[in-house]
């Protein structure tokens, strides 16, 4: 289980000039406003013949590697589970940087940092040398780099699309007031998607936190490489949400005359950050990925498996998509009943009354079922934590096992590369202030294992769109239960109901086992805030 170093370094942003307001024009345009719609404006909507088929792969170095594979295991999916931080940022960097034809990428978040700045500099490479790209990007979190993707777009090789963008660029606010029930619901998907022959689904964003490299706190997440049957239809769900009428293109949404980056700006800015970097000598721990330097040498050890690609329908976001069109739906229909095990690892984890009867009942049935999810402290979302907690009680009282993922690490416990990667980029690991988990990840018996971007809350089932993958893997599953086994008691906080049920929390130390009454590191004033938060109509907005 991967563990995160906050590494403190200046993030590079780049310099996007915008124009601001008072709050006061907020107010007035409230005002005038209020009775109005949130409509977004008509725009050419692309048919899918004319995205993915017009770009043949065929021929290139990956599809003349991977369809030798194929051919050896036919309707099968060699797959490959990036844990190290690191290894998952090399990856991307590398496909970026092999793929000859086409790039395909699809993120909920996309930041102005360092990781975001490396990714934008070696993609901009690739077109240069010809790839056709096409990042698609939910508006959600886009507001300080839609002038980025504004000058990248400027690229005759790059398309950028905004999914479900906002209509009141500057005061989104106003969406918030006006159109709550379609800004409500996001693209959540991650998919990275090389010349239509290896992709990537999981996790992680493309922001310094998850990639080892943050200042604030990191993220343990996993991602999953995929060859085979899998990917047509990863790239296929990638061609509906491209084609999908809530996907507009930057230029169609962004005020073009509040940006003044252009592109020239862009790539001048990027190739010093780059050259900043090199200079730090923090990218010789991610310009080679193991992964693509053993399948780029034909000596790559890929496990080939029967695997279900689940994921939304984007019509999710406009509340028409069909029941069998939801990825829970499509993943239930899937899972194998369970005789012995399941260990189910998600950041946000509310199961509400439905979830927490299948769960209670698997626990009567003699089902070993372990949860973890993050702590309080641990949990970037606090108020998730406040309808989780509900939970709690009447899990453990029926059976099943909780743990609660610690909020700092062991230092003898990080990530193996963490030290040098200080030493290297001349930072201090001193400060290791907060981790926190954003895995999704299930395991049942020894037999299939899910991945994906999909948490097990009300959001990821009803409202947000998402992705994943199950894999019919008896070695992996049984590595997760191992994983599980062997390393709760070092990250996790296990939690026991004590002779009088009441909740503890018990954590290994060097020291000996430590056992709180209390909920850890939560002050009296935020437990009654949790408390009440707990109360308010709002849980299936978690």
């Amino acid at each position: 289980m991967t563990q995160f170093a906050r590494i403190n370094h200046k993030h590079m942003k780049i310099s996007t000039t915008t124009y601001n307001k008072s709050m006061l024009a907020i107010y007035c345009s409230i005002a005038i406003t209020v009775t109005g719609c949130s409509t977004l404006p008509k725009h050419k909507i692309e048919s899918i013949p004319e995205t993915t088929l017009q770009v043949d792969t065929a021929q290139t170095t990956l599809a003349q590697i991977i369809q030798p594979l194929q051919e050896q295991h036919p309707d099968l999916t060699g797959y490959l589970v990036l844990f190290e931080p690191l290894e998952a940022l090399a990856t991307r960097l590398s496909l970026i940087d092999k793929a000859e034809k086409r790039l395909d990428l699809q993120y909920y978040i996309w930041d102005n940092d360092k990781v975001g700045s490396l990714a934008l500099h070696a993609l901009i490479r690739a077109a240069d040398r010809g790839v056709k790209i096409r990042l698609l990007i939910d508006d959600n979190n886009a507001k300080s780099t839609e002038g980025i993707f504004l000058a990248l777009a400027q690229h005759p090789n790059i398309e950028v699309k905004l999914f479900n963008p906002y209509r009141f660029r500057k005061y989104r606010a106003l969406d918030m007031i006006l159109d709550l029930k379609r800004i409500n619901r996001r693209m959540h998907n991650k998919s990275f998607i090389a010349d239509h022959q290896v992709a990537l689904i999981g996790g992680r964003n493309m922001t310094n936190q998850y990639y080892n490299v943050s200042d604030n706190y990191q993220f343990s997440d996993v991602d999953v490489m995929l060859v085979g049957t899998a990917v047509k239809d990863i790239s296929h769900s990638f061609d509906e949400y491209w084609s999908h009428e809530y996907a507009y293109k930057v230029q169609e949404v962004v005020n073009q005359s509040a940006h003044h980056l252009s592109y020239e700006s862009l790539k001048r800015q990027l190739d010093e950050h780059y050259e900043r970097v090199t200079v730090q000598n923090y990218l010789d721990l991610t310009s080679n990925s193991q992964a693509i330097d053993s399948l780029m040498s034909r000596d790559i050890q890929l496990d080939w498996v029967k695997a279900e690609v689940v994921k939304d329908s984007p019509d999710k976001i406009k509340s028409k998509a069909k029941k069998k069109e939801h990825l829970n739906f499509q993943l239930i229909q899937h899972l194998e009943q369970p005789e012995k095990n399941v260990d189910l690892i998600s950041a946000y984890f509310v199961p509400e009354k439905k979830g927490a009867k299948m769960l209670t009942d698997l626990a009567k049935d003699g089902v070993k079922v372990r949860v973890l999810t993050n702590s309080f402290k641990a949990n970037d979302v606090a108020v998730v934590h406040a309808f989780y907690g509900k939970y709690r009680q009447n899990l453990l009282e029926h059976g099943v096992q909780l743990y609660e993922f610690l909020p700092a690490p062991n230092k003898n416990d990080l990530d193996k590369n963490t030290e040098d990667l200080a030493k290297k980029a001349k930072v201090s690991i001193k400060g290791l202030s907060r981790s926190s988990l954003h895995a999704k990840l299930m395991a049942l018996d020894e037999k299939q294992v899910f991945i994906g971007s999909f948490n097990f809350d009300p959001r990821s089932a009803y409202l947000n769109t998402e992705i994943g993958v199950l894999l019919n893997s008896p070695p992996l599953a049984q590595a997760v239960h191992t994983t599980m086994d062997e390393n709760l008691s070092k990250y996790a906080y296990k939690l026991v109901l004590d002779a009088n049920k009441k909740i503890t929390w018990q954590r290994q130390t060097p020291q000996g086992p430590v056992i709180y009454t209390k909920e850890p590191r939560m002050k009296w004033w935020q437990r009654a805030g949790i408390k009440m938060l707990s109360w308010l109509p709002i849980e299936g907005f978690m």
